[in-house]
């Protein structure tokens, strides 16, 4: 401290504290990369975790395969997803953090227009066709609510009789197939039993079943079924909903186990409801007609062609969104439309593809107008709720209170909750950050309208209902009658899927029939919406403003129970679906919104508060007093919408969308959606001033192109080992389908290294490993086999937390995987190593994975890729070398931009020698040099603004062999001699 700072007037002592004690601030602790599937989570970004239990909140649990239930509703669960176990081994040492990066499929512009392997996303093999024996596509099953015909109008010479209003109930996707109706033709002039009943009324019958007829290569079916899920007749019991039973025979199933369709999507809800008559329960179905329709739209309708549920190819993933919350009506009742209420904003998924939206629904709450008079901006919540919740009970995955729509606000809706996001720019190949305000909420993100954005809307607006998802186009009075197809209408417009005939639905009935023969039918069909609450007392709530009004997930309005199928209802119907409805194009068969909601529309009456589209213009609208604030004070501020149209982006006929046999020797970005998203989202974490790590796992990975970027990504970054594994080692279920387990040993300890050699990986900064090892899940005990690297990321970590991560993690202390060392049980390995064959691997720098009888499995081994002798072909050495350099850089970091003089070098020196001499008394380096002087640092350099410094170390060797001499010597010898 300078004399200047004492003020000296008159003689004495003067003093001053002085503290120098302060202790840097330690660098955040860097863990690894890890890149694969989980259950959710968020998608395409690198997002760190903490620990397990972090992980299981954000991704969900390990994933062992062969989850069999309802595929197509429920999720792929077919195939293990490694990188969940790989997480697991890691986080359970608790050494550092984890980032993890969830894929998704991607695609790249070229191959979206491939259509095939190239392109994100599924079809089946065979769509429909202009023929009346389509073996292909999508085909719904459309149900009509009753047999008995309405009243008639005219109709040429003969009366059309009314048939009512059907709806889509099921959805059926044909790979190689047809699908029929049998049983009871119904017609206006009576029954007829028929043998070829698609694209005939069909009813149900004594029992209220109806009977399908699937015939493909494996035969001819006839099931029996019914909509009713308490049942072993409920339809998803009866048919296939694993899409995977459709792939060829022998790929990944034996040939009895192979289907020719599968059944997607059932609407029980819809169902239940009716179309104009409540079916209660569907406990007696017996006065049910049904007709199978194909899906779909033709491009001689005035519409692009392949706008077909069952061509879902060329749609990469993408995120489900909540349509657009709208303010409310301030003016008087009388001149209301809830379309023309201004947008405020909507919520859009922050990565988590279809999970979103068949997972969870938004809720706005307490609603409350401005009590002040220094604001007009008024306060609610937002709630993320579990889509199957119900307002009896409702579970709360996020909340946030007392929110604004003031820009200017700490509590600003895009504040709280965040509008940022990550757009993938192909160009510079890296993600860029996009939006104000950091994302808080770990499932969406607010995107705000611009007026409202700006404060430019009236600050008394309040989100008070919602725009709904998409409506697909619904069709009335169609009709009918012998060689007839049904009416497209003017201009040969037609609904969201009508194909047929040229321009119109396929019915498929006889020689082209709608309804076939002679008979005169009209009737209308429409496609699922889910069901809007009506009654604030339904479900009977003991207090009924405790009530959410708009989507009401349960499964009849008075019901406590919550209905799976609504899901369903929500789901991406094509690739070209709208993204906002408010704005869609009618030529894709998307008419808006399915609906409009508003708090507006919910009236009042004596025997309490009601929803009624339209009311707010009727007496006893939403405000009785013609206010807003009157529902409001009344208690009624709460209301639900549906996230819709989400996409995960994968080929669900494979049970493992990205497995490595879908991926050719000559794989590119633009020929193989597979390789892109792998090399995407490896790309992601190649800039190290993005996301810290010191190890890059991809477990399961073994394409040769993608696996050497890895190495090359770390290398260049110069902060990270690349663990790989190697091709055929262990060939699993959802690659090749092996009737013999022998068959599924696709190498030889011997092959192996001849191949490694021969693809000529030289590179410190990568390792691999051999053979494969078998955990046991510990959420159901079942066996599974994993990559190498799933257990090697364990090891690493629990050798770090037993010592330090500049250890060979390998041998009986840190590398025994029966004692524990891979953070989750190991009990096998695929090939039980002699020790001729870890010679064999170890010299082509493969590291051995041995079983032992008495000792266990144990890692034998920490060779790098390295090719060249010298200390960096260990992997202890290398990750010693990773962590000097990162720590001291962010060391150095801390005298950027100061004077390039001698009191600054002090400074480095200062810090970096007793970093260095801590990693030397914990056995890291036997001994270092650090030299900072005018030496090193010349004037030269000083003028370039350059301060440069040498660091010599040597590392500490791991043992790995050992040599002992066993001397026999005779009885009278010495041993001093």
């Amino acid at each position: 401290m300078s004399v200047k700072n004492f003020k000296f007037v008159s003689p004495g002592v003067f003093i001053n504290e002085i503290d120098n004690s302060f202790i840097p601030k330690a660098a955040d602790a860097i863990g690894p990369v890890v890149i694969g599937r989980s259950r959710k989570g968020l998608a395409m970004q690198p997002t760190k975790v903490e620990s397990y239990s972090d992980f299981v909140t954000m991704f969900g649990e390990t994933v062992p395969g062969m989850g069999g239930g309802d595929v197509y509703r429920d999720g792929n669960y077919q195939s293990p997803m490694y990188g969940t176990y790989a997480a697991k081994a890691f986080l359970r040492s608790n050494v550092a953090p984890l980032t993890y990066v969830r894929l998704l499929g991607q695609e790249t512009t070229t191959g979206n227009s491939d259509g095939g392997d190239a392109a994100a996303g599924w079809k089946t093999t065979n769509t429909i066709s202009n023929t009346a024996n389509s073996n292909g596509g999508a085909w719904g099953l459309f149900v009509f609510p009753s047999k008995s015909l309405n009243a008639g109008v005219a109709g040429g010479s003969k009366l059309k009789a009314r048939q009512g209003t059907g709806s889509l109930a099921a959805i059926f996707y044909l790979d190689d197939a047809t699908i029929k109706l049998s049983g009871t033709y119904y017609a206006a002039s009576g029954g007829l039993d028929v043998t070829s009943a698609a694209g005939h009324l069909i009813t149900t019958d004594d029992t209220g079943l109806f009977t399908a007829v699937i015939s493909g290569s494996t035969g001819t079916n006839n099931i029996k079924f019914s909509f009713d899920d308490s049942k072993e007749t409920f339809i998803r019991k009866k048919f296939n909903t694993n899409p995977q039973l459709c792939s060829d025979p022998g790929t990944f199933y034996a040939n009895a186990s192979a289907e020719d369709y599968w059944l997607g999507e059932t609407f029980e809800q819809e169902l239940r409801d009716g179309a104009g008559v409540n079916l209660g329960d569907l406990t007696t179905n017996s006065n049910l007609v049904g007709i199978v329709l194909g899906l779909g739209q033709s491009a001689s309708a005035g519409v692009t062609s392949g706008k077909d549920p069952s061509q879902m190819k060329g749609q990469a993933s993408r995120e489900a969104t909540a349509g657009w919350f709208i303010g409310q009506d301030q003016g008087a009742s009388g001149s209301y439309h809830a379309n023309n209420m201004p947008k405020l904003f909507r919520l859009l998924g922050r990565g988590h593809g279809e999970w979103l939206h068949k997972n969870v629904k938004v809720s706005i709450s307490q609603v409350r107008q401005s009590t002040t008079t220094i604001s007009d901006y008024g306060t609610f919540s937002l709630i993320l709720r579990d889509l199957l919740d119900t307002d009896n009970q409702v579970v709360v995955l996020e909340r946030y209170d007392n929110l604004t729509m003031d820009p200017t606000s700490p509590d600003y809706i895009a504040r709280r909750v965040g509008d940022q996001y990550y757009s993938w720019d192909s160009v510079q190949r890296r993600l860029k950050l996009y939006g104000d305000y950091p994302n808080l909420s770990k499932y969406v993100r607010v995107e705000m309208n611009a007026d409202a954005d700006a404060g430019a809307t009236d600050a008394a607006l309040l989100p008070f209902g919602y725009f709904g998802p998409p409506k697909i186009k619904s069709l009335t009075d169609i009709s009918g009658s012998g060689t007839k197809v049904i009416d497209t209408g003017p201009g040969g417009t037609v609904g969201g899927f009508v194909i047929g005939g040229a321009d119109s639905i396929r019915g498929m009935g006889g020689a082209g029939n709608f309804w076939g023969d002679e008979s005169f039918v009209t009737a209308s069909i429409v496609f699922p919406s889910v069901r809007l609450r009506v009654s604030a007392s339904d479900g009977g709530l003991s207090d009924p403003t405790n009530a959410y009004f708009g989507v009401q997930t349960t499964r009849i309005s008075s019901s406590t129970r919550a209905d799976a199928s609504v899901a369903d209802a929500h789901r991406l119907w094509f690739p070209s679906f709208a993204t906002d409805p408010t704005s869609a194009d009618p030529s894709v068969g998307i008419t808006g919104s399915a609906y409009v909601f508003s708090l507006d529309d919910v009236r009042s009456s004596s025997a309490g508060y009601y929803y009624e589209s339209g009311s707010r213009n009727s007496a006893g609208g939403s405000a009785t007093s013609g206010s807003y604030t009157n529902l409001l004070d009344a208690g009624y501020d709460s209301f639900t919408a549906p996230f819709w149209g989400g996409f995960d982006g994968w080929d669900i006929l494979q049970p493992d969308p990205l497995r490595n046999a879908g991926m050719t020797t000559a794989a590119t970005e633009d020929n193989s959606y597979v390789y892109h998203t792998y090399r995407r989202a490896i790309d992601t974490v190649a800039d190290p001033e993005f996301i810290d790590m010191n190890t890059l796992v991809t477990p399961g990975l073994t394409n040769d192109a993608l696996t050497v970027h890895m190495i090359n990504v770390c290398e260049e970054r110069g902060d990270a080992l690349a663990l790989i594994d190697l091709a055929n080692v262990y060939i699993p279920p959802h690659e090749a389908y092996k009737s013999d387990r022998s068959d599924r040993i696709g190498t030889t300890p011997t092959t192996a290294a001849t191949a490694l050699k021969d693809r000529r990986v030289d590179s410190s900064y990568g390792a691999t490993f051999y053979p494969w090892v078998q955990t046991r899940d510990e959420q159901n005990g079942q066996l599974v086999w994993i990559p190498p690297t799933v257990a090697m990321l364990g090891v690493l970590a629990s050798s770090e937390r037993k010592s330090q991560l500049w250890f060979a993690p390998a041998g009986f202390n840190r590398g025994g995987l029966t004692d524990g060392a891979a953070g989750i049980p190991v009990v096998n390995v695929s090939e039980r190593l002699t020790s001729k064959e870890r010679d064999t691997l170890y010299e082509a720098r493969i590291n051995p994975i041995a079983s032992f009888p008495s000792t266990g499995i144990v890692v034998f081994g920490q060779k790098t890729l390295q090719e060249r002798r010298s200390a960096l072909d260990r992997i202890n050495v290398r990750r010693l070398v990773i962590y000097l350099k990162k720590q001291i850089s962010i060391l150095s970091s801390q005298l950027l931009f100061d004077q390039n003089v001698q009191g600054t070098w002090n400074r480095f020196i200062g810090l970096v020698d007793p970093f260095l001499h801590s990693v030397k008394t914990q056995l890291g380096i036997t001994d270092y040099r650090l030299i900072l002087d005018s030496s090193t640092t010349t004037p030269d350099l000083v003028d370039q603004n350059i301060m440069y410094a040498k660091i010599m170390i040597k590392p500490a060797r791991a043992i790995e062999f050992i040599a002992i001499d066993f001397v026999i010597m005779s009885t009278g010898a010495s041993f001093d001699d």
